[in-house]
């Protein structure tokens, strides 16, 4: 059976929300100009976060049976603010994500998937500069990935192989006459592998993998946002 992954809002949130606020040189009541972030993709690799799974190429199932990622709201909201404040630092303004609307009213977020979060702002510069009269517009790619080493072994379907994660997060902002304002990325790779052990049985692949736990994925979210704030 399998477990949804869930990522849970944790201390390291409250301390660097708080921090940021503090020590920010700008106070926000005082901005004038304002940035929208229209556009805001988290990606997961699912090799990270799921822990065992099962696969049954040769009978047509597909997807390596990987869960849905799903972060909870507390966890959601303390990395948009955490953003919000990071790219309000860096081009100077009150920066806010925005959501569209389709024709039925419903809001147009990212959804659900097996590598990417969902609930976050979706929608392409033209659409937001239509949309939204605002001084300043932000994308920002939140992604975790990995680079794999060597294959060991490979006996009777059995193998094994070590798997390095890195967070990369790049923040692009452009201003109404869509001239680039500002860009700059960071990517932090110095985390501990994840060992991936395979087994085939009977056609079906058993992986297991020593998975990031919860605090490891929250504490690298914030080790990068914080990267960037330096760089």
């Amino acid at each position: 059976m399998k477990t949804k992954f869930v990522l849970i809002y944790c201390l390291t949130a409250n301390i660097f929300l708080a921090n940021s606020q503090n020590t920010s040189p700008n106070n926000q009541n005082d901005l004038i100009a304002t940035t929208a972030i229209y556009d805001f993709d988290w990606i997961i690799d699912p090799e990270l976060v799921n822990r065992t799974t099962f696969d049954m190429p040769n009978n047509g199932i597909g997807g390596n049976g990987f869960d849905l990622v799903f972060v909870s709201q507390n966890m959601l909201d303390s990395v948009i603010r955490a953003v919000e404040i990071l790219v309000g630092e860096k081009v100077p303004s009150s920066a806010k994500c925005v959501y569209r609307s389709d024709r039925l009213g419903r809001q147009i977020a990212t959804r659900n998937t097996v590598q990417t979060v969902g609930g976050l702002p979706s929608s392409s510069r033209k659409k937001a500069l239509l949309g939204f009269e605002r001084d300043y517009y932000a994308d920002v790619l939140l992604k975790f990935g990995t680079t794999r080493g060597p294959i060991i072994g490979d006996v009777y379907g059995t193998n094994v192989s070590r798997i390095r994660p890195y967070v990369l997060l790049k923040i692009k902002v452009f201003d109404q006459e869509k001239k680039r304002v500002y860009r700059n990325r960071v990517r932090l790779r110095n985390f501990k592998k994840i060992t991936r052990l395979q087994v085939a049985i009977a056609g079906i692949n058993m992986t297991n993998r020593n998975a990031l736990s919860q605090e490891q994925i929250s504490e690298m979210v914030f080790m990068a946002i914080e990267a960037l704030r330096n760089k």
